[in-house]
């Protein structure tokens, strides 16, 4: 913040200059030997704490605050005066003083008081730019003129809007993870606009708007654009998967509006799992996915004959394709959607039953909540694993029973389960399944449970809503005991380390 100092005497003066440097450089520390200059320098740097004596020549200590007050009403001030009369801190406190100091001025005495200040003003802001950035915010979100007057400004005046979304998936870092504030991004906007004050709030966890005065014409839209691209190259930087899309809202016009388009072009525009930056206007071009389709055609064959390892396999060299081109989650949902259908006919024609196509819409709504294209590898195989135990293929031979093995681990891993039922109820050879099965899978049916109910275990101490004891029994493990042992093995730290690690403050 802004501190000025004003003192007619010049030794006094250099004294106050010298025991405020350590104010420096959080603070801005100004010295004037007059109010009049003080005063005038109040009119393009605005103070925030002014330390002033109160009998100087020309204009006094108490008219330059009257007149302080007037330009930012906000400002606190600190009188200093040799006078010990009851009638000049009077005047003082009337016209707002935060404090009267009588000279000689003890240094602890000084400090003590500049402190306070210094700490209402910053309690005092912090309240302003909460309630600021609430009705900016409301009046983004809702058609409505807002009841504060810098809100009221934005409503009727032109400016160039971003709005700046953290990932798409729930797995991705959104601003509160990456731990960069309002007042950090508005500053970058503002060094690269020279001085210009943008404005920066946030909508929710994953969503800010920011707001730049201006942008009327072409060449300030251009300047603006310039100085987006340079944010959007600062936080993808951070570690931040970005969409950024920016416009200009024309004078007048209802900030809801532009806000919303902004909205809908991020929807349809933002790429899947890379950062996205989006100008005015323009088509997103759609990835060409002929190669992937031919991909596509060789999985279903691999499915149709129960290879489970092959059909892995492709669906990786497919999710591969699709990282090497820059699909939109708009496209990629698409593909999804044309796949299962796709999948649905090939595995379907020869089915026993109908496959659920119902829950395959439910699926594809997690398709949202992914981070990128690991994750999107890993739900794919699972759900196509799924689709194909579902499909009971007339022709199943033992090879394609491992994927409905392992669909049958997954949806009953709590319970105690036997691969010797399995063969049995399937009428295959026990030695020939779990050949089959290590063949397919890379590991015996013993461990691929015991990992699967181990990683399940970790995504519930992830949560810290349940007890060790609980965790231990969702998983299959009646034994504590046992079950810390084999999360120790399998992760190499106790559940109870690792559920500490996961929930620090807890």
């Amino acid at each position: 913040m802004n501190i000025f100092i004003v003192e007619d005497e010049p030794w006094a003066l250099a004294e106050l200059d010298a025991l405020f440097v350590v104010y420096a450089p959080e603070h801005a520390v100004y010295t004037f030997g007059c109010a009049e200059d003080a005063l005038a320098m109040a009119r393009s740097v605005r103070p925030h704490l002014v330390v002033t004596d109160i009998n100087m020549p020309g204009m006094d200590g108490l008219e330059l605050i009257g007149e302080l007050i007037r330009l930012e009403p906000a400002v606190k001030s600190i009188i200093l005066s040799v006078h010990d009369q009851f009638s000049y801190a009077q005047q003082g406190m009337k016209i707002g003083a935060f404090e009267y100091l009588l000279k000689p001025v003890r240094k602890d005495v000084l400090y003590q008081a500049v402190d306070k200040a210094i700490d209402k003003i910053a309690r005092e802001s912090k309240r302003q730019e909460e309630r600021r950035c609430w009705a900016v915010a409301q009046m983004l979100l809702a058609s409505a003129p807002p009841g504060d007057e810098e809100a009221a400004e934005i409503f009727g005046g032109a400016h160039a809007m971003a709005v700046l979304q953290a990932g798409n998936g729930a797995g991705e870092r959104g601003w509160n993870e990456a731990g960069i504030a309002n007042q950090e991004i508005a500053g970058w906007i503002g060094d690269e606009l020279q001085g210009i004050t943008a404005h920066c709030v946030s909508i929710d966890a994953r969503r800010k708007a920011v707001l730049v005065p201006g942008g009327g014409g072409l060449r300030d839209m251009e300047k603006i654009g310039a100085a987006f691209a340079v944010l959007f190259d600062h936080l993808v930087r951070r570690g931040l998967i970005l969409h950024l899309a920016y416009a200009l809202k024309p004078e007048r016009e209802d900030p809801h509006r532009c806000f919303a388009a902004l909205n809908k072009s991020i929807e349809e525009r933002m790429f899947f799992g890379r950062p996205t930056l989006i100008p005015p206007g323009g088509q997103q071009r759609q990835a060409d996915l002929s190669a992937v389709w031919d991909k596509v055609r060789i999985l279903q064959t691999h499915l149709k004959q129960g290879d489970l390892s092959k059909s892995g396999d492709m669906l990786g060299r497919i999710v591969q394709e699709l990282r090497s081109r820059e699909i939109t989650s708009r496209q990629l949902a698409l593909f999804v959607t044309d796949l299962f259908y796709s999948l649905k006919y090939n595995l379907g024609s020869s089915s026993r039953t109908e496959i659920d196509i119902g829950k395959l819409q439910e699926d594809l709504k997690a398709l949202s909540r992914l981070s990128g294209f690991d994750e999107l590898a890993e739900w794919l195989k699972e759900r196509v694993v799924g689709l194909l135990s579902a499909a009971q293929l007339t022709d199943l031979s033992p090879k394609g029973l491992i994927p409905v093995m392992r669909n049958w681990i997954h949806a009953g891993y709590q319970h105690e389960l036997s691969i010797q039922q399995f063969a049995a109820d399937h009428h295959v050879s026990l030695g020939y399944l779990s050949r089959l099965f290590k063949s397919q899978t890379g590991c015996t049916f013993s461990d691929y449970l015991i990992r699967y109910r181990i990683e399940k275990a970790k995504e519930l101490l992830a949560e810290g809503s349940a007890r060790l004891s609980d965790v231990s029994r969702l998983v299959g493990y009646e034994d504590v005991k046992h079950f810390s042992q084999l999360f120790k093995k399998i992760t190499g730290e106790p559940p109870i380390a690792y559920a500490k690690r996961m929930h620090p403050n807890r």
